[in-house]
């Protein structure tokens, strides 16, 4: 077998780890509206695995948070690298996860499969963690509503930019936004420099093409 060596994590395990927590309440108490992440490099365990998703790992994971990996980032320097600084323990089935971490997004299940939480507990479901493109996209534009997203009150529509979904994945959020208290919440990771976007179930998205907005059904 061969040996993988255990690298660090935080640089300042407390302080940064602080300090990705505050900016993924951030990201997902202001949907739609990217996040910069301020962190000093740190070794990674496999390229697989962004620097921003290995900072949320580090900052949202310990033993009572089982995470489910997708093929891309699933290798056993990454399972290494969780287990040893998270101990937390890694399952099959993405029902199974209070935590998943997807790589490539387009090959990802669909989010029906990911746990939605129950009546009594809806804090109890997946929070998905997605490597993202958050750049400007001339050809195609998304909006959202939602409570968080600025002039709400007045029915404003924020308008935003993500590549690399699958083509099935806002059918889906309809879902799982039809289906609040339950359903899942997602922080999209943008890299090198890391950039976060919160996309909560509390958030109804429509696509607008060309100037012309419909919904995303």
């Amino acid at each position: 077998m061969t040996n993988i060596s255990t690298l660090s994590g935080f640089a300042s395990p407390v302080d940064d780890a602080q300090t990705v927590f505050r900016a993924v309440l951030d990201a997902l108490a202001h949907p739609g509206r990217p996040v910069s992440l301020e962190l000093p490099p740190f070794p990674l365990p496999a390229v697989g695995f962004s620097s921003g998703m290995l900072a949320l790992a580090l900052a949202l994971c310990d033993q009572d948070t089982p995470l489910w990996l997708d093929e891309a980032a699933d290798t056993p320097e990454v399972r290494h690298h969780l287990r040893f600084h998270c101990a937390s323990p890694l399952v099959a089935q993405p029902k199974m996860a209070s935590f998943a971490f997807i790589s490539r997004p387009e090959t990802m299940p669909r989010l029906r499969e990911f746990n939605p939480g129950r009546p009594e507990y809806p804090d109890r479901s997946t929070t998905l963690v997605l490597s993202a493109d958050l750049s400007l996209c001339q050809d195609l534009a998304l909006e959202l509503t939602g409570p968080g997203v600025k002039g709400n009150d007045q029915g404003f529509w924020h308008r935003l930019s993500l590549s690399g979904l699958p083509a099935w994945f806002w059918d889906d959020w309809e879902e799982n936004h039809a289906a609040y208290p339950l359903g899942v919440d997602v922080v999209f990771v943008d890299g090198p420099g890391i950039r976060l976007m919160g996309l909560p179930r509390t958030a109804r998205v429509r696509w607008a093409a060309n100037g012309e907005s419909s919904e995303c059904t």
